[in-house]
C-alpha cells in the first residue's frame, strides 16, 4: 500500500484533472450555447416586431375605414 502523502497526491491530480474538464466544458458552454441561444433571441425578436408593425399597420386601415368611409 502507499503512503497516505502518496494517496492525497493521486487525489490532487485526479481532481485537478477534474477541474480541467468542467473548465473545457464551461467554455464550450459559453461560447458555443450560448452565442446559439441568443442568435435564436435576436430572431425572435425580429420576428415579434415585424409581427407587431403588421398588427399596427391593421390597426390604422381599420381607423381609416372606421372614421372615412
Amino acid at each position: 500500500m502507499g503512503s497516505p502523502e502518496h494517496k492525497n497526491e493521486l487525489e490532487i491530480v485526479k481532481i485537478q484533472g477534474e477541474l480541467r474538464l468542467l473548465n473545457g466544458k464551461l467554455d464550450t458552454i459559453k461560447s458555443n450555447d450560448l452565442r446559439h441561444i441568443q442568435d435564436s433571441i435576436d430572431t425572435i425578436n425580429k420576428i415579434l416586431w415585424a409581427v407587431g408593425l403588421v398588427v399596427l399597420g391593421q390597426l390604422g386601415i381599420a381607423v381609416k375605414v372606421a372614421l372615412w368611409g
